[in-house]
């Protein structure tokens, strides 16, 4: 069984080096280019995987319409929101806001699948929230000025992004609940979903408008570094997260594989050789410890 727990901590830090990664992509491109540019190549490994797993049968017809609607929520809006919000207030803040997927799955849990919220989830949403509030308050000091680090834009704008980002994410996974409950395979689910989303986003290169347009030309280094991104976010981290799942206890592995933000705050110390303030890792900590509540019990 610890394997399987060890696994699940091991695609938390696949999505953390690929924020990392993605960080300065989206940067030097703009976050929705580079989520065009990724989504193209991981859509490639998706559909090549789910053929080579062979499981496009457990996608029956009844389930077309909403994996397309749940992808272009939560992939096609959700993933473009994400990394324009990664562009404006860089990983950490960004990692941070995303973990409010949580609660927010939480409160859509109650709303629409009829299911009863109890004192700890109450409470773990609470602490999420306020481990956020903390993360973004207090996460700064005058001496943090690394590029990971610095605000690009309106910071209370990268919030909204963020926040929505999460939003999107969480309406996405409550209308895939369902239907992987009935048996749809989730690798050939998630390839459709993205493959719409690859689709629509295409239709913004013929946009004239400056969000949609890259900042730079393309480069080998950064078609490079977008594969790789795609690679670990989504085609190994996913992978690992869902091997995980089959195996273990589903409370502790979605806790464990949240413990992302934690460990970018680690990366950054590690390559910037300078330490996070007290209030990025109160704030994570306190998201994170909220999440476990809200997974496990």
């Amino acid at each position: 069984m610890l394997i399987y727990y060890f696994i699940a901590t091991l695609a938390a830090l696949c999505w953390a080096i690929a924020s990392l990664i993605s960080a300065d992509i989206t940067r030097k491109i703009g976050g929705l280019a580079f989520n065009r540019l990724r989504l193209f190549f991981v859509s490639i490994m998706l559909i090549s995987f789910t053929f080579y797993l062979d499981t496009w049968n457990t996608i029956s017809q009844e389930f077309l319409v909403t994996i397309l609607l749940s992808g272009i929520i939560g992939i096609f809006l959700g993933d473009t929101l994400l990394f324009i919000a990664l562009q404006k207030i860089g990983p950490r803040r960004n990692n941070i806001l995303f973990s409010l997927a949580a609660p927010f799955t939480v409160i859509l849990n109650i709303f629409f699948l009829n299911e009863i919220m109890s004192l700890m989830n109450l409470f773990g949403c609470i602490i999420v929230f306020f481990g956020v509030v903390v993360a973004i308050a207090y996460g700064n000091s005058k001496d943090q000025n690394h590029r990971w680090e610095i605000v690009e834009g309106n910071l209370f704008l990268g919030v909204i992004f963020g926040i929505s980002a999460a939003l999107c994410q969480a309406i996405g996974l409550i209308m895939m609940k369902p239907i992987l409950t009935l048996g749809a395979d989730p690798i050939a689910s998630a390839s459709l979903r993205t493959l719409i989303s690859c689709i629509f986003l295409s239709f913004t290169f013929f946009i004239n408008y400056e969000i949609f347009n890259a900042k730079t030309s393309l480069s080998l280094k950064i078609i490079g570094q977008s594969i790789l991104s795609g690679f670990l976010g989504m085609a190994l981290g996913m992978s690992l997260l869902l091997i995980a799942l089959k195996y273990a206890d589903a409370g502790i592995v979605a806790t464990l594989s949240s413990t992302s933000p934690i460990m970018i705050l680690f990366l950054i110390w590690l390559l910037t050789k300078k330490i996070p303030t007290i209030g990025a890792w109160v704030g994570t900590i306190l998201a994170i410890v909220g999440s476990g509540l809200i997974f496990i019990y």
